[in-house]
């Protein structure tokens, strides 16, 4: 994880890909699983979801395995990731596409999606507010945001606990929680961030809190 560690900013080589993929995706997907049950329930009948920061597909695919009925579009800026993200999907491949984009120009038109959801990069982006600007203008009026991301500010023992969900040896966990908590975490939001990154979109119900027994942080909201 060379390269991303240098520099957040920089798109996953097919190598940090995999590690990513490997041991870490399955423990953010237990961090999303928190924030996510109420919003799948709630997207309507036939829902168009884009996720932006697609990674390896898992969410993608978790969301077309659930609702049936609705289409996912990913967009990430790594080739690596969105190589795997279509590979996983493959029995999707109907309702679920995945193209390489950056979060800051979006390649969508205005208003088309029931939902944009964005789980653990936001951390990644160069302009947080630009790219969640991005995410908005994608959103048809009232359609719902979902960020999930690392909290700067988030205690020991929830950061703990998180990198004990990695796929590694247990004797390399000590070594991954300093870096979770310096690279990862030391590089998302913290609560005033979030709350400030919201004001500043066109949202209406805009909340924005810690997902409790995680180190994570949810924003989300609805478009005005």
């Amino acid at each position: 994880m060379a390269s991303v560690l240098t520099s957040s900013t920089l798109p996953y080589r097919a190598s940090e890909a995999w590690i990513y993929d490997t041991v870490i995706a399955p423990a953010v997907a237990e961090l999303r699983g928190a924030a996510e049950a109420d919003f799948v329930t709630a997207l309507p009948a036939g829902a168009r979801v884009l996720e932006v920061g697609s990674g390896g597909g898992q969410l993608a695919v978790d969301l077309a395995r659930r609702r049936p009925d609705v289409t996912v579009t990913g967009v990430d800026l790594s080739p690596a990731q969105v190589a795997r993200a279509r590979r996983r999907a493959a029995t999707f491949a109907d309702r679920v596409e995945f193209v390489t984009g950056s979060a800051l120009e979006l390649p969508v038109e205005d208003g088309r999606y029931d939902a944009v959801v964005s789980v653990a990069s936001i951390k990644h982006w160069p302009d947080p507010l630009a790219g969640l600007r991005e995410c908005a203008r994608a959103l048809r009026p009232g359609g719902a945001l979902l960020v999930v991301e690392a909290d700067r500010g988030c205690v020991l023992d929830d950061a703990r606990r998180f990198v004990a969900r990695w796929r590694m040896p247990a004797a390399l966990r000590p070594v991954a929680l300093v870096l979770f908590r310096t690279y990862v975490a030391g590089q998302g939001l913290d609560l005033d961030d979030a709350r400030r990154l919201l004001a500043a979109l066109p949202v209406v119900d805009a909340v924005a809190e810690r997902v409790p027994g995680t180190p994570g942080l949810l924003l989300r909201g609805r478009r005005a």
